[in-house]
């Protein structure tokens, strides 16, 4: 699906040249899907980076007692099987935007564009952006639908320990037959830390 850009008016002959499409109905230039390579468009991108996932948009359900009051609350985890993220040669360089098909989860999420908050609001009240007291920062998290103690993302993932190393890909409470797709019309932009793993490839092969 195509990526929205935040493109000014007085530029919009440039983004054109490069092959950007107006798309009239939402008043907004798009990179069309069938350009691979976006770094071109990188004066319309967020400068500090991020990710774009691709179709399909991927949400992962599922339930788990609260670690405080108990009580069974519903789960939710965003996902991706192919997406566009940045990587910097240097923290003063430009962000440089590659493609990658490789099944991850978003944990430790800072923002969320504007069409996936709302969505959250209305579907998934339990999601929210909220304040995480221990690590000091706004992040978007589940939160328990009878005491709304936050669900961190450390509590939703089993790690492991393995021969004295930190292993954190063996299991995660987001994976499986509960997958389902975000019906969007746009790619969608997160900015947020990616959790990976070769195990995930059954659950999300299912959810298509």
């Amino acid at each position: 699906m195509p990526i929205r850009l935040n493109v000014p008016f007085i530029q919009k002959d440039d983004a054109k040249k490069l092959g950007a499409r107006w798309v009239p109905d939402v008043s907004t230039w798009v990179i069309p899907d069938h350009i691979v390579d976006i770094n071109p468009f990188n004066a319309w991108l967020p400068r500090n980076g991020g990710t774009f996932v691709k179709y399909p948009y991927l949400i992962a359900k599922n339930k788990r007692d609260c670690w405080k009051c108990h009580k069974e609350t519903p789960l939710i985890g965003l996902g991706a099987r192919n997406y566009i993220t940045s990587v910097f040669g240097s923290p003063f360089s430009e962000p440089v935007w590659e493609i990658r098909n490789y099944p991850v989860f978003f944990v430790d999420i800072k923002l969320v564009d504007d069409v996936i908050a709302s969505i959250m609001h209305e579907q998934y009240p339990f999601f929210k952006n909220t304040y995480h007291k221990t690590l000091g920062k706004q992040l978007w998290l589940n939160t328990c639908t009878h005491c709304e103690t936050i669900q961190g993302d450390d509590y939703n993932i089993d790690r492991s320990y393995i021969l004295g190393g930190y292993l954190n890909e063996k299991r995660t409470l987001f994976r499986g037959k509960q997958m389902e797709q975000l019906p969007l019309r746009f790619d969608y932009y997160i900015d947020s830390a990616i959790y990976e793993g070769e195990y995930y490839w059954d659950g999300f092969e299912e959810a298509e």
